[in-house]
């Protein structure tokens, strides 16, 4: 009787274990993916991106998605939880890196994601994407960058998103604790501190390229966060000038929202909710 039972029990993880490695294939069948695709080269090394669409043909729109670490650290890879979840969604999600402050200084990262952006429009048929329905995200350093992108006038319309959801982004680098930032990150990104040149600064913030012809621009912060990280300035100005914005507030959330799984999933859905809106499916 007893070896009854465990033959019993054996054979039920056995089938159990099969069901879980099937539904592990299965996912994984859902989901095109292309790794490590250079969109970029610089005398410092080469760019690269990963996309990652739902697997059938339809041209869908597409999220870039941008790491954050102070520009100084970060890798696309951090970025895969949120594409997975965006792809779930209907997205073809594509994670991206740009140059790093140990190898040059602000501007170039924004240029960078104008590349990303690019190239996406450039290589529609490849991945499947609508090049009318470009939105760009990115959390901390990755989402000022999205912010950016949406607002700065690169003078190339195939740089510009259709639509931008900036999460823990800085948006006004005039802010008094800017101006008195001791952190050696600021000056690294700037070339200098504030003190030493205001005029990079005034230059790199998105709220002095904001205007009204800007393409809608969402907020996410978490509830622990810094005040700054709400954008407050920056949409006031948004709303007057008629451009779309919105501010989500994750509760509980640091100021890392992306980490906690629990905390990525409210991200997902405001992202999801606002690009419906402003790219549609």
């Amino acid at each position: 009787m007893k070896r009854s039972f465990s033959r019993f029990i054996i054979g039920l993880l056995s089938f159990l274990g099969f069901l879980s490695a099937s539904a592990e294939e299965n996912s994984s069948l859902q989901v095109k993916k292309w790794l490590n695709i250079s969109f970029a080269s610089h005398s410092t090394g080469e760019l690269l991106l990963d996309v990652f669409r739902p697997n059938d043909s339809k041209k869908r729109p597409v999220v870039l998605c941008l790491h954050g670490g102070f520009w100084a650290k970060g890798s696309k890879k951090f970025m895969h939880p949120l594409a997975d979840g965006l792809v779930e969604r209907g997205y073809v999600a594509v994670c991206s890196n740009y140059r790093l402050t140990d190898v040059a200084p602000a501007p170039a990262q924004l240029h960078d994601v104008f590349s990303a952006i690019r190239f996406l429009r450039e290589n529609t048929s490849d991945y499947g994407i609508d090049p009318k329905k470009v939105g760009v995200t990115g959390s901390s350093a990755g989402g000022y960058l999205a912010v950016m992108a949406a607002v700065f006038d690169s003078g190339d319309k195939r740089t510009r998103p259709n639509a931008a959801v900036g999460m823990g982004a800085q948006t006004d680098l005039l802010s008094p604790h800017i101006q008195n930032s001791t952190v050696l990150n600021w000056s690294k990104f700037m070339g200098g501190f504030y003190r030493q040149v205001p005029q990079n600064y005034l230059k790199q913030s998105p709220l002095n390229h904001l205007t009204l012809d800007d393409p809608p621009v969402a907020i996410i912060c978490g509830e622990h966060d810094k005040p700054s990280t709400r954008a407050n300035t920056f949409r006031q100005k948004a709303l007057q000038l008629g451009v779309p914005t919105s501010l989500t507030e994750i509760s509980g959330a640091p100021h890392g929202l992306l980490k906690a799984a629990e905390h990525r999933r409210i991200a997902i859905n405001a992202i999801d909710e606002f690009f419906r809106v402003h790219l549609g499916k």
